[in-house]
This record gives C-alpha cells, structure tokens and sequence, in this order.
C-alpha cells in the first residue's frame, strides 16, 4: 500500500507538506503543490480516511433515513441531499425506514454506529423513545424532513403541502366542479393531515366544508388509485373529478377511468400532487401540484451542514415551497343536466 512517505519522497518534500495538501488546509507553494499531485497521481496515493477521520474526531458521513430509498420520490430527495454533502466534501450513507418504526429504529441506530457527523430522516412513526435517548448521548445532529415531528431533532424542512392543497381545489372549484372524490394516502402521514387542511380551507373559500366532497382512505400507490376508481364506478357515485393524494395514484385513477370508457378530462377531471417525472407524460398530461422533492433534500442538508459548522446554532427550519402546475386534464364540467356522471349500470 502507498503511504503518504511514498508520496513524499517522490515529490522531494515532507511529509507534513504532503499532509496539507491532502487535508486542503494551511499554505504550500504552486512548485510543491504541483510536484505532490504529480507524485500521488504516479503512485496511485490514497488518502486513509479512517485515520483521518480519528485525528479531526469527524467520519465525514452524513446519514439519512427515508421512507423507501428504491422509489423516484425518495431518489430524488436523496439526489438533492447529495447535491449538498458532496460540495461540502462528505459522502452519503443512505437506509430505508419503510414507515415502519422498527425498522427505522434499527435504521438510526446503524447511521449512530457508523459515527456519522449528522442524521437527516424522513419518518413516518414516532421514534422510538430508547433510540431517541441513543441519538442524544451520541450528540450527533439531527435534521427531519416533513411534517412529524422528531423530538431529538434540531432542524427542519417542510413541505408547503397545505398551500399546494388548496390551490388545487380551488382551482376544481373555481371551474365549477362540485361532485369530486379526493383519493387520499395513509391518514397517520404528516402530508396527508396537511393535505387534507389544505383542502377543508379551499373549500371554506367557497361555503363549503369536508362533508360537500367525498374522501376515500388508502395509501400512496398506483394500485389504490386504480382499485379505488374501479369502486367508485361500480358504485354508481356521481363525481366530475377526482383529486388524487399523488401523481402515482393519479396514474392508477387515469387507467381505471380508461378501463371504464371514460374520457379524461372531458368526462372526469383528475388532479395530482407531486409532479414526479410520468406527469406531463400522462396522456392528457397531468395538472398537479409541484413539489421540489430535490429542494426538500438539499434544504435539509444545508441545515445539517450549518448545525456542524455551527454547533450552538438551532433549532433550525426552513418551509420548502409548492406551485400548481395546469396541464389538460382539468376542465370545467359539463353543464346542468350533463354535469355528474351516472355510472351505475
């Protein structure tokens, strides 16, 4: 294994001259620089951090715990809070919690095992008290992202999931839509009790309250948006649109809705929340709600990095904010008398 007195006999310098340019502190001179680069370039040189990391008592790890790491959302949260890390020169140490609160124990208390320098984690259940009470002895920072709160936590990144909730449904609403069916997610998740806030304030714009629309239950999935519709339908419900609680429901709505010969947006209008990549690929392109899923990642981070940089800075929290975004699969519904659509049968 090269070692840094390889590096520095080569180069013709010592050894605490090597060391400062690898650690990128303190002065060298061009001529030196140059000459270290070259010899580490020759001879393969690589840094071990793990001693490193013993001297500056720092691991240069950032950890995160989010609901499902193998989804397109999630991804791109991680996408955007390695846009971060990776300027600040720390690598990412990433683990799924699966909304589970076992498993997002056992998440934390790995990332507390791996001494990273700070945590980020998106949950979906409490943190268990004897993890909470591992995470405070260890001193490591904690920065949360979304609307449950963490109790060890010194930061925090929301998402404006009430404003984008409410423009969306005033938007149904402003076109004249009154029969609609809001497919929601999980009732416990952060996002969907302000999603649902969102919606009961549009509605009390217009005179209106929860009990004027119909709200079905289920989970954030495509295969609930489909099943769901496929019920309604069979119902015989009347509705003119459907708010779905994400794009990815949104899809599983769009091909029941299909499935049944129903026409999108002429016969139903349907509505998103996320903006995820397969939305303006939808046909017609879906109208939704835009959420910068890679601003919430990298907000967080930021935070974490300020509460390392800034030991006695905090508590820390920063709003991330959303847009609705109109495409065609929202129109006015037809007049009286063609308003609701009649499905029994």
């Amino acid at each position: 294994m090269v070692t840094i007195t390889d590096v520095s006999k080569r180069a013709g310098v010592s050894r605490s001259t090597v060391s400062r340019v690898v650690a990128g502190n303190g002065y060298v001179s061009e001529s030196n620089r140059k000459a270290i680069e070259a010899a580490i370039a020759e001879l393969g040189y690589r840094p071990n951090t793990l001693a490193q990391a013993l001297r500056s008592n720092r691991s240069n790890l950032i950890g995160a715990v989010l609901v499902d790491a193998g989804t397109p959302y999630f991804a791109n949260m991680i996408y955007g809070v390695q846009r971060a890390t990776r300027a600040a020169g720390k690598s990412l140490v990433v683990s799924s919690g699966y909304a589970d609160q076992d498993q997002e124990a056992r998440a934390i208390i790995e990332l507390v095992d791996r001494s990273c320098d700070g945590i980020l984690v998106y949950l979906e259940r409490p943190m268990r008290e004897d993890v909470a009470e591992i995470v405070r002895k260890s001193r490591i920072p904690v920065v949360s992202i979304g609307h449950n709160s963490c109790a060890v936590s010194r930061g925090r990144v929301i998402l404006n999931n009430f404003d984008g909730a409410r423009a969306a449904m005033n938007h149904l609403l402003a076109l004249g839509h009154r029969k609609i069916v809001h497919l929601s997610g999980q009732v416990d998740f952060g996002d969907t009790v302000a999603r649902l806030e969102g919606i009961a304030a549009a509605l009390a714009d217009h005179g209106l309250g929860l009990d004027d629309i119909h709200i079905v239950n289920g989970v954030f999935h495509q295969d609930f948006g489909y099943a769901a519709t496929r019920e309604l339908v069979a119902s015989g419900r009347e509705f003119t649109a459907i708010f779905a609680g994400d794009d990815d429901m949104a899809a599983g709505v769009l091909l029941a809705l299909r499935d049944a010969g129903l026409r999108v947006p002429d016969d139903v209008s349907l509505m998103g929340f996320d903006d995820a990549f397969h939305a303006r690929h939808l046909w017609p392109p879906l109208t939704t709600v835009r959420q910068p899923v890679d601003k919430l990642g990298e907000a967080a981070a930021s935070l974490l990095l300020q509460l390392l940089g800034e030991p006695g800075t905090g508590p820390l929290q920063s709003t991330v904010e959303t847009s609705l975004v109109v495409r065609s699969s929202v129109a006015a519904p037809r007049q009286e008398g063609e308003l609701a659509i009649t499905l029994a049968g």
